[in-house]
């Protein structure tokens, strides 16, 4: 069905004319048989990439957790990352239909495609596309809590309206599944995200409710959504398979119609613009079942330097951790009142990062902390250090450098290590060096 969608817009492409856009006097628009105009844009990208380390480079052991390779993919490479179509159906002066068709190492398909309504101050938006909280990036590399958050596509109705200074929003989405991505070129060691939405059984919808307000060059925003773990899919296949501390707070066995499958998650954004630079800063805190998470990045940001016009320079610094408060009275830990456990010290466990049984004769008293473990990347902690520069050659073409300075601890502790015959491994620094062409038009 994608794809037969897409061969319309370009068969509409060879038979229409092309001629200016009555909604927008400079672009370029296309004339169809039928009175629509049709928009068409899009972006091309070539990237060099570099990753610290040589590829495939890894440690044998008898042990699952011993082993840690250190890259997914040979390096260094080049490839055209992605090639992207974009194609904007105008109605009316109120309804457009969106379409983004991509073009990538995993073949050919519909992005984003969504229908918007605009009337007075209010949009509705019916269709497949980000959170309405995400921010276009203007860098190749995302924040690590962009990554794990926003950068993932949902089905939605939307509906935004704008005051004068403010502007109020909800949403109706079907809740994208728990999955695992990459913290930024590095595809090696995948960390959890919502990630896009799919068609899958025991799907689930989450409800969303967002603000933000505007005074001067200040802006201030927050959101809330919430709803249920997708049935088997988000609470058993990753959260149980993914995290072995799981079981420390609910069986294994346990059936769906027994298990927790709250699911929410919250944030706030800040940012003001002062003497041509921006300052952002961003916090965002999640629950998965029994799994807290949270994340925040500070970054600066100016579009153009006083003597160079047209280079744009970033630098950020972000986490993005696992179980951040379960040993804290905060508001944000949902143990706080129920486990007197959450304060207990490390000789209470095992040498190797695991329950000491002797120690808790009852499930009251266990420890019901998440740890992260060596060999599920998904359960570490990381910090990450983005420098980004870009210059526009053109106005539709422009070159990116940008260096990632990425560090995840991998919970490897000196004792298990000796124990087990093999290497120390308490993080990996994963680097990453990316230059970039990009080609819009």
């Amino acid at each position: 069905m994608k794809m037969k969608l897409l061969y319309i817009l370009l068969a509409g492409l060879l038979f229409g004319q092309v001629g200016e856009s009555e909604n927008e006097g400079t672009n370029i628009g296309i004339d169809i048989p039928s009175g629509i105009k049709i928009e068409l844009s899009g972006e091309a990208e070539v990237e060099f990439v570099n990753v610290e380390g040589k590829g495939g480079a890894k440690y044998n052991s008898q042990n699952n957790d011993g082993f840690l390779k250190k890259i997914d993919q040979r390096s260094p490479y080049m490839q055209v990352d992605k090639t992207v179509l974009d194609f904007k159906l105008l109605y009316t002066d109120n309804l457009t239909y969106s379409l983004s068709a991509r073009f990538d190492d995993d073949g050919a398909y519909a992005d984003k495609n969504y229908l918007k309504y605009i009337r007075n101050n209010t949009t509705i938006e019916l269709g497949k596309s980000q959170p309405k909280i995400a921010l276009r990036k203007n860098t190749e590399g995302y924040p690590l809590i962009g990554t794990s958050y926003w950068k993932g596509r949902q089905y939605h109705l939307d509906l935004e309206h704008s005051f004068s200074s403010f502007n109020l929003g909800a949403s109706l989405a079907l809740k994208r599944p728990i999955g695992l991505d990459a913290a930024a070129e590095d595809d090696s060691f995948g960390m959890i995200v919502y990630t896009n939405g799919k068609k899958i059984d025991g799907q689930t919808v989450e409800l969303g409710f967002r603000g933000d307000y505007t005074y001067g060059p200040l802006n201030l925003a927050g959101w809330y959504y919430f709803g249920k773990l997708i049935d088997d899919a988000d609470w058993k296949k990753t959260l149980h398979y993914d995290f072995d501390y799981y079981t420390l707070i609910e069986s294994n066995t346990t059936l769906s119609d027994s298990a927790y499958v709250g699911h929410f998650w919250f944030g706030g954004r800040a940012q003001v613009s002062v003497l041509n630079v921006l300052l952002r800063s961003e916090y965002i805190f999640s629950e998965d079942g029994y799994l807290p998470r949270d994340g925040f990045y500070f970054e600066a940001s100016t579009k153009s330097l006083p003597l160079l016009d047209g280079l744009f320079f970033l630098v950020r610094y972000g986490q993005l951790r696992i179980d951040p408060y379960r040993m804290t009275d905060s508001f944000l830990n949902p143990y706080r009142n129920s486990h007197e456990s959450s304060f207990l010290e490390p000789e209470d466990l095992n040498g190797d990062g695991l329950i000491n049984e002797n120690a808790y004769p009852t499930s009251e008293n266990e420890d019901k902390r998440f740890y992260p473990v060596l060999k599920d990347p998904e359960t570490w902690n990381r910090e990450l250090i983005t420098i980004a520069f870009s210059y526009n050659l053109t106005d539709y073409a422009q070159l990116r450098f940008e260096y990632y300075f990425l560090n995840e601890e991998t919970g490897d502790t000196e004792e298990v290590a000796e124990l087990r015959d093999r290497p120390y491994q308490p993080n990996v620094k994963d680097d990453q060096l990316l230059f970039q062409l990009r080609l819009s038009f």
